[in-house]
């Protein structure tokens, strides 16, 4: 049995993506599931972990460490897996149709890959609304009423990055969403 997921006889691509989102989806929920039980459980684990001496410790530690670091990735990878392929799978030809389902994802992605976008143009409106430029490293805060230009160079760094996120994000989903886009 091969490690990879490959293409049955016979089965469409829009049917496999969708096999491939439902896998990543199940990394998902393990993952969360997981790390959700190993940080409420930390305490409890830790105090186990604690009183060993030696080899014991190091090894205890380090698992231990391993298993809070990973689970999360584990988490994350499977979000943007099953959405990737989810989303891939609404735009193949596949067996059987589900409009409610293909509505959801692409809602969900229009929505994820929209999001770095939309924060960027928000926290430019904030910036505005308040007067004051917030960065977080290295730590700095601009002011309109002390310093304009840095305060606008901010304001302008937020809105650039902002038009970027859109720009990528538009350049995947407009030859899903126009029908006749003209290819490039």
């Amino acid at each position: 049995m091969p490690f990879l997921p490959r293409l049955r006889a016979g089965e469409l691509p829009g049917d496999f993506a969708r096999r491939l989102a439902a896998y990543a989806l199940i990394a998902l929920l393990l993952g969360l599931a997981g790390s959700s039980w190993l940080f409420i459980r930390l305490p409890e684990i830790w105090a186990r972990v604690m009183p060993l001496e030696g080899a014991t410790f190091m090894i205890g530690a380090t698992l231990l460490g391993a298993v809070m670091a990973v689970l999360p990735v584990v988490a994350a990878v499977g979000f943007v897996l099953a959405l990737w392929y989810g989303v891939e799978s609404v735009y193949r030809p596949r067996s059987r149709a589900t409009p409610l389902a293909d509505r959801l994802i692409v809602g969900l992605g229009l929505l994820v890959w929209f999001a770095p976008a939309l924060a960027a143009g928000g926290a430019a409106v904030s910036a505005v609304a308040t007067g004051r430029v917030h960065f977080v490293r290295p730590p700095r805060d601009y002011f309109l009423a002390t310093d304009p230009t840095a305060f606008w160079q901010g304001v302008g760094f937020w809105l650039i990055m902002g038009g970027l996120f859109a720009f990528l994000a538009w350049r995947y989903w407009r030859g899903k969403l126009l029908k006749n886009a003209v290819a490039d």
